[in-house]
This record gives structure tokens, C-alpha cells and sequence, in this order.
């Protein structure tokens, strides 16, 4: 979808749904809260869940909308609306974040970009679709690893989305 449906879909809070992903739940349940960076967060499910289990959250997404309904939720996030797509660096110094969250959004440049901003020992959370309408948005887990070929992996599952947990060397 483009900015303005997302926008639109957001403003009608169709489908709105504030669960937090489970596998950024069952990760983040063991990890000493820190700084964390929800890209491409949408109305804000993990985010607010990660903020309300002790994260200091930066919480990004590129749909004004999305960014106004997390703020109604919990303006102590720093909430930015970013274009992810445009391929500028994230606007964080290098080793700033102890956890990045990257579910279900894929550009591939920001994979290299998480890797970047995390701290050596900080953690990614991500999940990307295998299959879709559009394979443009989906990978394999396979080039998932890849992208991650330097950091430990902690957990990597495929299906019908591709799922992987990796620690910064």
C-alpha cells in the first residue's frame, strides 16, 4: 500500500489491532531493558509493549497517522514519521540502540542500517513475509541469514513468514 492508503487506514482505525508480535514478546521478556528502535511501527502494538516493560522506545513509521495514534496512547515514546524507503541513513549515531524491531516491513537497506545503529551484544527482532501478493515485500529465510550473515543467530524459523532473532557480534 502507499503512504496516503496507510494514512487513510489508519485514520478509519480499520483493523486496528494493539497486540504486540509474540515473537518480540517471547524475546524481549528475557532481555535487561534498554534503548529500543521500532521501525516501521505502525499504530504502535510493540512499541507500546516494549515501553510499558521498561524500553526507552524511538518508534518510526511513515504513515502520519499511525504516529498520531501512538502518541494518543503514550506520548513518552519518541515517535518520528520517517520515509523509510528513501534510503537515507537513520538519523542515530552508530551503537545506539540495545534492541531493533524490524516486523513485517521490508526494505532491505534497513537491514544494514539495524545493524549500524544496534550495540555489539544488542539484539534484532525480525519477521518478514515469505509469500505474498507482492514478492518485492517478501524474502526467504535463507536471504534473511544473509543479511544478518554477522551477527549470532539466537532463533530463525521459516513458513509462511521468515522469522529471525540475531545478537550484534
Amino acid at each position: 500500500m502507499r503512504l496516503d492508503e496507510w494514512n487513510e487506514r489508519y485514520r478509519s482505525r480499520d483493523q486496528l489491532d494493539l497486540t504486540p508480535a509474540r515473537l518480540l514478546v517471547d524475546t524481549a521478556t528475557e532481555l535487561t531493558p534498554g534503548r529500543a528502535l521500532d521501525l516501521a511501527c505502525g499504530a504502535g502494538r510493540n512499541a507500546l509493549w516494549l515501553a510499558q516493560h521498561g524500553w526507552k522506545v524511538t518508534a518510526i513509521d511513515g504513515a502520519e497517522e499511525a504516529i498520531r495514534l501512538l502518541r494518543e496512547h503514550d506520548a513518552g515514546i519518541d515517535t518520528r514519521v520517517l520515509d523509510l524507503e528513501s534510503d537515507a541513513p537513520l538519523p542515530f549515531e552508530d551503537e545506539s540502540f540495545d534492541l531493533v524491531v524490524i516486523l513485517y516491513f521490508l526494505h532491505r537497506p534497513l537491514f544494514a542500517e539495524a545493524q549500524r545503529v544496534l550495540r555489539p551484544g544488542g539484539i534484532v527482532i525480525t519477521a518478514i513475509r515469505t509469500m505474498g501478493i507482492n514478492p518485492r515485500f517478501c524474502l526467504s529465510l535463507e536471504e534473511l541469514r544473509e543479511e544478518f550473515a554477522g551477527c549470532e543467530v539466537l532463533h530463525a524459523a521459516g513458513g509462511d513468514t521468515a522469522e529471525l532473532v540475531a545478537r550484534k557480534r
